[in-house]
């Protein structure tokens, strides 16, 4: 499967747009500008992070990748808290993109949960190498010399 077809890499490009469309209509206060700067470096991230940790195909190091991807999405939520809390933007437009988000979180937290789950199913299923209990050829449990 190609990432573009992954829901929460199509929903994370959905808060991008929706962020550039928002972000067009700021003033050009230093305040507007430096949230608008720091929200979209963040939401450009989020897909970025999917697309790169897909392509590794490598189960921990994909999962590395998402949760960078989920951090990157928590900051897009603080930074548009704070442009609401800053009375910037359209309020509407910016509680649909923070809905937008969540649901892009949720999605990502959902997938990293299942292929921990799957990593840790499959290291399980794995016989060992080696014996996971040690012998004890004195015949004493561990912790009988102890004082």
């Amino acid at each position: 499967m190609d990432y573009r077809e992954l829901g929460f890499y199509q929903k994370a490009r959905q808060v991008t747009q929706a962020t550039n469309n928002e972000l067009k209509s700021w003033p050009k206060t230093m305040q507007a500008q430096e949230i608008s700067r720091q929200v979209f470096r963040a939401a450009t991230s989020v897909g970025a992070n999917i697309a790169e940790g897909h392509g590794r195909h490598i189960g921990q190091e994909y999962i590395h990748y998402l949760i960078i991807a989920q951090g990157s999405a928590n900051e897009v939520d603080h930074w548009l808290s704070t442009a609401l809390d800053c009375a910037l933007g359209n309020p509407e437009n910016l509680k649909r993109i923070l809905r937008l988000n969540t649901e892009t979180c949720k999605m990502l937290a959902a997938t990293i949960l299942s292929l921990r789950s799957q990593s840790s199913k499959s290291v399980l299923e794995t016989p060992a190498p080696y014996s996971p209990v040690p012998s004890y050829d004195d015949g004493k449990e561990p912790g009988q010399d102890m004082p």
